[in-house]
């Protein structure tokens, strides 16, 4: 049963003012019973009940009720003259339409759709949409509550609140209820009869939801897959993990800087629970290049050809059986350690030379040297690894790789993440391999063999021999012995301090190619090749185990160069040396005889220098040429040690010269 009084103080919408005149009204409510009478219903024709207006409340005057064929005049209700009835034939019409909503007895609901956004932790946002399905509604009662609102009651008890207009926006207060909105504003439905009007809402017009029944069940199930759509890109992550997040942050940490933190720590935990579970990961080459410039005595008068060369590998893919996350290892606690399982890693690659940048050539190369077993791989968002990290890693001396996912750009899914680590290298880089180091020194041994470096060298030797040859040969050996005593005790020091290094403070470096002893020792030696006096530059001569800091220790009897007390402790490790140094071996008992260090030994060092000493003679006197030291360093080593020159120039154990 439909209830047609119109509570007119709960208007929240007021139509459109019409003309009355231009519209006849042919509809009212029966004052007595309430329910709409049509100006032909034979009720009204035969005066047996009163009519007001269901806008109004006016009493209202049948005007040529019963007489439908005429329409100028046409039957309409009259309301007392003077009366302001503005809104009186939309009222009308909207009665007329909601009572055959009644009598159709069926709604066809559309389907509700609402979308919904989450903002990830970039700023994009991801809109996703959900809806409730359309429905067909019995309907079982009518009440309009307003001039612009009918209120339907649904076969299953819920209520539906209809906007007549067609003017009501989404979002709009139900009360609780359901709201559509459908436009039954045309004044001129208020003068159809019944069955016209029933013809017009069997097509009804566009019904728009303003509020559904499961609104708030919608909006949750649309905010949960949008924060999953964010999850997917990367970009978003679950309520525990921000609760974890926020554990962790500094105070007074700005809301920018927060949701910057947020989305690298999410690449970041994302990146390495990936590296955790992959059984390979592709690595970019190695790259390493050495430039040779003219010097800078030439001052732009002579050639001025500039050599690089460049050694490069290709990528690979590296197999890994054991990852572990965040170990400590030394002084660091890389994101990664990757154990490489044993397996022997050789690097093929190919360098490539230029000079004055034109192609000179292109050798390919094997360094068989294996890998160490242990790869570390760091991840990067926005901040890179700073000075310290880099310089203890180096300290490692083990292959460190960095993944700069910063780098990469734009949104990424979880798979298309694990593609790029695993898979590919973009955004990868090595910040240390212990094969750049052997390489380097590779790379400039060959640059000084280079024809271009030769000239550089004779020509710098033109410019430098007066200088040089000014200064006898007895000062360079001078300077060159106290240059290179001063340099290996320096870095005997540096390697104690070393030693015991503890905190974090950054540990001394050693003393190297580009200190100033290095340099004032690479200046004697040039002097004294200036002189006729070649090799003092040699690595032969020079190195940690060279023939100078050995000849050194015994003349000083302390270590030079190492790390130890006495000339005997210096010796001993000359005894247990390897057989790639024992061409030298016959100067050591020449040493130990001249700077009398012989009577420092107790008896036990005096019984295991002669066993070793005779084991020399045997060798020399079988012809044994691993104990034959070549002859072309004898001059020189005479000059920087003369109280030597007398047992050197006897010839014994040296390599004898072809007839």
């Amino acid at each position: 049963m439909s209830t047609w009084q119109i509570d007119s103080s709960q208007s929240t919408l007021r139509a459109e003012t019409v003309d009355a005149a231009a519209v006849p009204l042919k509809w009212a409510h029966d004052a007595q019973t309430g329910e709409p009478r049509y100006i032909h219903d034979p009720e009204v024709v035969q005066s047996q009940c009163k009519c007001t207006c269901p806008a109004c409340n006016l009493s209202l005057i049948p005007v040529m009720a019963g007489q439908p064929l005429r329409t100028r005049p046409t039957a309409h209700f009259r309301h007392p003259a003077g009366a302001q009835k503005d809104d009186c034939s939309l009222v009308a019409a909207r009665l007329a339409a909601t009572r055959h909503l009644l009598e159709m007895g069926i709604i066809e609901l559309p389907r509700r759709r609402m979308s919904r956004t989450a903002t990830g932790f970039s700023g994009e946002g991801y809109e996703v949409w959900v809806e409730a399905p359309a429905e067909r509604i019995a309907v079982v009662g009518v009440a309009l509550r307003d001039y612009a609102t009918a209120l339907l009651t649904l076969d299953d008890g819920r209520e539906l609140l209809v906007d007549l207009t067609g003017l009501r926006e989404p979002g709009s207060d139900g009360l609780g209820r359901a709201i559509v909105t459908l436009s039954l504003s045309d004044p001129t439905i208020a003068m159809l009869g019944p069955e016209e009007i029933r013809a017009r809402l069997r097509i009804l017009p566009d019904i728009r939801w303003c509020a559904h029944w499961n609104d708030q069940a919608l909006a949750v199930k649309g905010d949960a897959a949008a924060a999953q759509a964010s999850r997917d890109a990367l970009d978003g992550w679950q309520d525990a993990d921000e609760a974890e997040f926020r554990a962790h942050l500094p105070v007074g940490v700005d809301a920018t800087t927060m949701q910057r933190w947020r989305r690298e720590t999410l690449l970041h935990r994302e990146v390495k629970a990936i590296l955790e579970q992959t059984s390979s990961i592709a690595t970019p080459g190695l790259e390493i290049e050495v430039n040779r410039a003219p010097p800078e005595e030439f001052g732009g008068d002579w050639e001025e050809n500039t050599i690089r060369k460049s050694w490069m590998t290709p990528s690979r893919d590296l197999a890994l059986d054991e990852i572990r996350l965040e170990r400590r290892l030394g002084t660091i606690v890389p994101d990664v350690i990757g154990n490489l399982g044993g397996r022997q890693i050789y690097t093929h690659g190919g360098t490539m030379t230029m000079v004055n940048g034109d192609f000179e050539e292109d050798v390919e190369d094997n360094y068989s040297q294996a890998w160490p077993l242990t790869l570390l791989i760091e991840v990067t968002v926005t901040h890179g690894i700073d000075e310290e990290k880099l310089r203890r890693i180096r300290e490692l001396d083990l292959p460190a790789m960095e993944i700069d996912i910063g780098s990469l750009g734009g949104q990424v899914t979880l798979d298309g993440l694990r593609n790029l680590v695993v898979n590919q290298t973009i955004g990868k880089r090595w910040v240390h391999h212990p094969v750049w180091r052997v390489k380097r020194k590779t790379l400039e041994a060959e640059i000084d063999r280079h024809p271009v470096t030769i000239r550089y060298q004779e020509r710098l030797a033109e410019l430098r021999r007066p200088r040089l040859l000014a200064t006898p040969a007895t000062e360079w050996a001078s300077a060159y012995l106290a240059a290179a005593t001063a340099f290996y005790d320096g870095n005997t020091r540096i390697k104690k301090a070393r030693r015991a290094h503890s905190g974090s403070a950054p540990k001394p470096s050693l003393l190297g190619p580009d200190s100033k002893l290095w340099m004032q020792i690479m200046e004697a030696a040039e002097a004294l090749a200036v002189h006729g006096l070649l090799g003092a530059a040699d690595a032969a001569m020079l190195d940690e185990a060279g023939v100078i800091p050995r000849l050194l220790s015994i003349q000083q009897n302390r270590g030079v160069g190492y790390a130890v007390e006495t000339g005997f402790q210096v010796l001993n490790a000359i005894m247990q040396s390897g057989t790639d140094t024992q061409q030298w071996n016959t100067l050591y008992p020449m040493a130990v005889k001249t700077y009398g260090l012989e009577t420092q030994f107790t008896q036990k060092q005096a019984d295991l220098y002669a066993a070793w000493r005779h084991t020399i003679i045997d060798k020399v006197a079988a012809g044994d040429e691993t104990c034959l030291r070549p002859a072309q360093y004898d001059a020189v080593l005479s000059v920087l040690f003369p109280e030597l020159a007398p047992r050197i120039a006897t010839g014994y154990g040296r390599v004898r010269e072809k007839q």
